[in-house]
């Protein structure tokens, strides 16, 4: 008979039993999933759970619940060979019609009416599977050996296919025989006429279930110079590991097959330096050819368009440059054209007395100053200002030689400019040559050369004692 009163139940043995003495119980927490004040209880190491129910309380043996078969397993979520997929079941919980008897704690293990497990794991031989499923609602996982028939892959038992390793690699001067590539199936390689397996071992590649070829790819390498394969004239040289061609002078490649010669230069001009009067000179050479020994094209360039040109004083880069197109490869003739005046012979130093001249702009021009030393003066015919010049011409002016210094009273004397002493880095002749040379005729080298016109540019020469 129902009454309306609180009782307490905990799990023994996979059964519901009445608890009325409520020492030593310890509360935990509390959970309302179906629909009642849910506690678990831990009693002398083990564990009951409380239910509060206001109304009817049920023993589930009055509602006669009872599990049905299991239904059949639905279709796996993913096709074969997929990443993994769930199939499931389900199984009707069978009670009384009476409405208590509908109620969630009517029978309190109603929520095991379903079972999940993991299908269409991938499986090779002699491998492991996933495999799972849930109790309640909770997934569990575990490896178990799975077993696709030798050459197959899949899922034990259904959806296998066979294992199969692909084309396999070609190899240079060589071939394969064989046209089936799947598990257990063999190809067997061979080389073309000349020309051996660097390993014999590697002949043969098997397909293994782990989708590979077994071993590794052979080589095929020449072994004799039976079938010569040098080109150009070389000639072949056997080896254990195959053979090497010795290529002739400006061939290279594993079959001297490469041309390496470049263009071949005939008649390039040498350097030519020439003395002139005037400020410029026309100079006029002969081209040199360039030819390619094994009949190529050659492609030539220049920096002067004419074999003939007028050049001022100055030094001068003639350059022909020849490309081969076929390999890109190259040669040049170069020479150089020096236009210079001619040079000037060095002015005699008088006795008891000294020169000084300009130290730049020399190869265009030189300008010298006779000075004395104390006690000594120029003869009384030669101006005490003169300055000689040496041009393009090579020739110094004016044509006189120079005098020596002569002793003061010996004739009557113009007053000149005289030094106690001849030193090549005396700083009073040099400032006294620059002073006499702004103020001569030839003071355009002084105008037109400032930074150069400096007492650090004065060459002296002393004569001898």
């Amino acid at each position: 008979m129902h009454q309306n009163i609180s009782k307490v139940f905990y799990c023994k043995n996979n059964r519901w039993v009445v608890r009325t003495d409520n020492s030593n119980i310890g509360m935990g927490h509390e959970n309302s999933r179906f629909n009642r004040k849910h506690k678990r209880f831990v009693v002398d190491g083990g564990s009951f759970e409380s239910i509060s129910v206001i109304g009817p309380i049920l023993d589930q043996n009055e509602c006669h619940c009872k599990w049905g078969q299991w239904q059949s397993w639905s279709s796996c979520t993913t096709s074969c060979l997929g990443i993994g997929g769930i199939q499931t079941r389900r199984r009707t919980l069978y009670h009384d019609s009476r409405s208590e008897c509908f109620r969630a704690d009517a029978c309190s293990y109603s929520h095991l009416d379903n079972q999940s497990i993991v299908c269409n794991s991938m499986c090779y031989p002699d491998g492991t599977i996933l495999i799972g499923g849930n109790y309640p609602n909770i997934q569990i996982y575990r490896q178990l050996p799975c077993s696709c028939p030798r050459g197959t892959i899949g899922t034990p038992g259904a959806c296998c296919q066979s294992i199969t390793c692909g084309t396999p690699s070609a190899i240079s001067h060589g071939s394969f025989s064989g046209s089936l590539f799947t598990y257990g199936y063999s190809i067997q390689y061979s080389c073309d006429r000349g020309y051996n397996l660097n390993d014999r071992s590697l002949s043969v590649r098997i397909c293994t279930e782990y989708e590979i070829w077994s071993g590794r790819l052979p080589k095929c390498v020449y072994y004799a110079c039976s079938i010569n394969p040098c080109r150009n004239g070389a000639a072949c040289v056997k080896r254990n590991d195959g053979y090497y061609c010795s290529c002739g002078l400006f061939w290279a490649g594993t079959n001297c097959e490469i041309d390496i010669q470049p263009p071949v230069v005939s008649g390039c001009p040498a350097n030519r330096f020439i003395h002139v009067s005037n400020k410029t000179s026309v100079q006029t050479w002969h081209e040199p050819t360039f030819h390619d020994p094994r009949g190529n094209n050659v492609v030539v360039t220049k920096n002067y368009p004419f074999s003939s040109y007028e050049f001022p004083w100055g030094i001068y880069t003639v350059q022909y440059t020849a490309v081969k197109p076929s390999n890109g490869l190259s040669a040049e003739c170069t020479f150089q054209i020096t236009i210079h005046p001619h040079p000037c012979p060095k002015l005699p130093v008088p006795r008891h007395g000294l020169t000084a001249c300009n130290g730049w702009q020399t190869d265009y021009a030189k300008v010298c100053k006779v000075y004395c030393l104390e006690g000594y003066s120029l003869p009384p015919l030669d101006k005490p200002n003169l300055i000689f010049s040496c041009g393009s011409s090579g020739s110094w002016r004016p044509a006189t030689q120079v005098q020596e210094c002569i002793q003061l009273g010996t004739f009557v004397t113009k007053k000149m400019p005289t030094f106690r002493e001849c030193s090549l880095s005396n700083d009073d002749i040099r400032l006294q040559y620059i002073t006499d040379l702004k103020h001569s005729q030839f003071n355009l080298l002084c105008v037109n050369n400032e930074e150069e016109c400096t007492m650090n540019n004065v060459n002296i020469s002393c004569t001898l004692p």
